[in-house]
């Protein structure tokens, strides 16, 4: 058999996938201050089911192939987990995060917009599937504090101004900078 085996093969296709997102995401929220319904429906039905089947295809590759999964995480890398436990830290951080999200936005709807609530199954689910539940907290936790730090060095470039443009710092560039502090130990792995 040639070239990675088919696991790898498609984490690999789901992380490029998710890569070529990152920036049409990002620009969109910064630019627009929002996320089109539409390509948060391409993000998430190209990247996840890619994903899906890394997993299961890991259950179905010899022990050996499914090593060269291998990814330095917390929750073991993608090839030392099972196919189940895979999807299940793929299913269960995205569900996690949406729901998250959706409770700040419902909480306090001027601080997260609709469309970041939306992102953030697609970045739990990628952040669960590279380093399980442990590296989908780290990734929100880390989007957080990317959103504070910006905010500040906003603020201190551009003082508040009576009448200002007060729409806060765009969330979706920091969930992804969250996501890629964590995924991209284990895409360098890979």
């Amino acid at each position: 058999m040639h070239g990675p085996p088919l696991p790898a093969a498609l984490a690999s296709a789901a992380f490029a996938l998710f890569a070529v997102w990152t920036p049409v995401l990002s620009a969109a929220d910064i630019r627009e201050r929002r996320l089109p319904n539409l390509l948060l429906l391409l993000a998430t039905s190209t990247t996840l089911p890619m994903l899906l089947a890394s997993a299961a295809a890991s259950a179905l590759a010899p022990a050996s192939a499914s090593g060269a999964m291998a990814a330095a995480s917390t929750a073991g890398a993608p090839g030392e987990r099972s196919a189940i436990r895979l999807i299940l830290d793929t299913l269960g951080p995205g569900a996690a995060a949406g729901v998250l999200l959706a409770a700040l936005w419902w909480w306090a709807p001027a601080g997260i917009g609709g469309g970041d609530v939306k992102l953030a199954p697609l970045i739990g689910a990628v952040t669960g599937f590279a380093a399980g539940w442990v590296g989908a907290a780290l990734a929100l936790t880390a989007a957080f504090g990317f959103a504070a730090l910006s905010g500040a060095l906003l603020r201190l470039r551009r003082p508040r101004a009576r009448g200002a443009d007060d729409r806060g710092v765009p969330f979706a560039p920091c969930l992804f900078a969250g996501a890629w502090a964590v995924v991209w130990p284990a895409v360098a792995c890979v």
